[in-house]
């Protein structure tokens, strides 16, 4: 069964930055004057979002939701479910992460950047879960676009420290809950001074069986 994991993500101290599912152009609009512009609006469906062309970004009036909403719904059909968001502040680098129930290893957290090209080239690290802050340190310098979060190549410096104590909270939520099968942070946004989630799903499942692994637990 596939969630919307805002909810079990505060239970580990992880804030979703806040969006609004609508259903006409109207709702999209009072969604907007609500949440605080400029937002952007995306199609609410994990499925249909993956593909490109789901996102309208900067949308600074609402004249320009009104027009995403319109060519949402010829794309998708009248009533499409759409997700309003604030833009979350700039700059800050996009990155991935995520878990997975590995069925000899048990949860896995995965970390990579969210850039095209770093997802096209596999560009990924991973770690048994639970993480020591040490582990997510050397998640984070794993992947070869690492340097990116340091200032280097023209980006500024940002926010490592959070996103390693992200990556500890989440590799903490995998292993204390075996129903977790899988967990993806759409994208985790990490700006100068905090990290921003901007959407998370998990599906659960019912566990087989206990795990027969307790405490930290590394790969041979």
């Amino acid at each position: 069964m596939e969630i919307d994991a805002t909810e079990l993500l505060s239970c580990y101290g992880l804030t979703v930055w806040p969006a609004e599912v609508v259903r006409s152009a109207g709702e999209a609009v009072a969604a907007a004057e609500r949440l605080g512009w400029p937002v952007v609006v995306k199609v609410a469906d994990p499925g249909a979002s993956r593909r490109a062309g789901t996102v309208r970004l900067g949308l600074t009036g609402p004249e320009m939701v009104r027009h995403a909403y319109t060519e949402f719904a010829e794309l998708f059909g009248e009533g499409v479910e759409l997700a309003v968001q604030r833009m979350a502040p700039q700059p800050a680098v996009p990155t991935v992460v995520g878990v997975i129930e590995d069925p000899a290893f048990g949860p896995v957290v995965s970390f990579g950047l969210g850039e095209v090209t770093a997802r096209l080239l596999q560009d990924q690290g991973f770690r048994l879960a639970p993480l020591t802050r040490e582990d997510a340190s050397a998640l984070v310098r794993t992947v070869r676009a690492a340097p990116l979060l340091f200032g280097e190549y023209g980006y500024p410096p940002v926010a490592v420290d959070a996103l390693e104590e992200l990556l500890v909270r989440v590799g903490r939520l995998a292993h204390d809950l075996p129903e977790v099968s899988r967990l993806d942070l759409d994208q985790v946004l990490v700006g100068e001074s905090d990290v921003m989630i901007l959407g998370a799903r998990a599906i659960l499942r019912t566990p087989a069986g206990p795990r027969l692994d307790v405490g930290p637990r590394r790969l041979s």
